[in-house]
């Protein structure tokens, strides 16, 4: 009988926390050490020693490359200077209580972050592992990474720029949606109606239900033969078709709904995966908007009625201005997570055919860094996707300020 011994991941772990420990510790020893001789006449001469041992550790024992030597060497000193003429002793407590956090941001964002641009200008994936291992060398390969993003043909055999548009239409067309369909239901929870609880606990399930179960059962339903999904569009088109003999008009076929083959079919099954994330992000946007709406003072309507203003023109003026600033940050907020929504493509792709058709930017990049090991490449192509999204928040938010003020350029 075979056992497992838990011992060595313990160890991992309290290893670990140790080393957590350390570093906070000796980060507040660091911060304490420079708020308490920064004014000694020998401070900056015994940093500017400690950063010229520190080169040339890094270039004799390390092996790093020169640049990156007198890079990091040099930062004792740079910091000695910061402190000496900048800080000049202020804000010692602030700095001591944030020492920790910033330890755990390093960690958990700043190392992945510069790691992964780092390992985005050289060469590293299933043939270069054993070497950088062994050795921990690579070679260096500049914007070749960026530029293979940026041409036509991958390893999953369809481009950048295709699997971008995709991108942008799966962003658009769910994001128009969850918006349009959680604002006309917060409008409808909103009104005084019997059982406004039990509805809008109802309308909250999408959103409750963990995704991975939800979107499970989701694609069980697009099955071809068994799922509810075609027989709920046979049946409708069977009970509302109208017409004589071979003329038979159905209502689902004129949006382009029919029995069909989603999982094998590109076009069906991206639009398969549309409709289950429209599902699952309805009710963030409909909270967000009810919660807004309630915060609404009803003395603005009572106000506009008396002078005779209609429905139309209340919602126009009143509702959706005050609507705004609380719609634009949840919008930034749903488009940033359509955009990097990885699970359900995932899921609703994983071992179906022709699924590459219907990747978006982060599946098509999961793909290239965990089923085809392209590490270097993967790590470019999230670089520039980092890049697009910073790009189309600024945008939008830029946007939404000259929306607010059309004075401002």
């Amino acid at each position: 009988m075979m056992t497992v011994s838990l011992l060595p991941a313990v160890l991992e772990i309290l290893r670990l926390i140790l080393l957590v420990a350390l570093a906070v510790a000796g980060l507040v020893g660091y911060l304490w050490a420079n708020y308490k001789y920064w004014h000694s006449e020998y401070y900056l001469g015994v940093c500017l020693l400690i950063s010229v041992v520190a080169a040339v550790e890094l270039q004799l024992v390390v092996h790093a490359p020169l640049l990156t030597s007198v890079v990091l060497g040099s930062l004792p000193f740079v910091m000695a200077g910061i402190f000496k003429y900048l800080i000049r002793g202020r804000w010692m407590v602030p700095f001591l209580f944030a020492a920790p956090a910033t330890v755990g941001v390093a960690l958990l964002f700043l190392y992945p972050l510069v790691f992964e641009v780092y390992l985005s200008f050289h060469r590293l994936n299933l043939e270069t592992l054993g070497d950088w291992i062994r050795e921990g060398n690579i070679e260096f390969t500049g914007l070749q990474n960026f530029i293979q993003v940026l041409q036509v043909g991958s390893e999953t055999k369809e481009s950048f720029w295709l699997v971008t548009a995709r991108t942008f239409a799966w962003t658009g067309i769910n994001l128009v949606f969850h918006v349009g369909f959680g604002l006309v239901l917060a409008l409808l929870l909103n009104q005084k109606i019997r059982g406004v609880g039990v509805y809008r606990t109802i309308l909250m399930l999408p959103w409750a239900i963990p995704q991975l179960i939800a979107v499970l059962a989701w694609r069980g339903e697009f099955h071809s033969a068994y799922g509810y999904v075609n027989h709920m569009i046979q049946l409708v088109n069977d009970v509302f078709s109208f017409g004589n003999g071979e003329h038979r008009i159905a209502p689902l076929e004129w949006v382009g709904f029919r029995p069909q083959e989603w999982w094998t079919d590109p076009h069906a099954l991206f639009a398969s995966i549309c409709i289950v994330n429209i599902w699952l992000g309805i009710p963030f946007m409909m909270m967000v908007s009810l919660s807004a709406l309630q915060s609404i003072s009803k003395s603005y309507y009572e106000a506009a009625s008396l002078d005779g203003a209609s429905a139309v023109q209340r919602f126009k003026h009143i509702t959706m201005p005050l609507l705004k600033p609380v719609m634009v940050p949840s919008m930034i907020l749903g488009m940033i997570w359509t955009f990097n929504n990885v699970n359900v493509v995932y899921l609703m792709t994983a071992q179906r055919g022709g699924s590459e058709g219907a990747d978006i930017l982060v599946s098509d990049l999961y793909k290239q860094a965990f089923v085809y090991n392209r590490y270097s490449f993967s790590a470019a192509y999230a670089i520039v996707i980092f890049v697009i999204l910073l790009a189309l928040t600024a945008i939008w938010m830029r946007s939404s300020r000259m929306t607010e003020d059309p004075g401002r350029g």
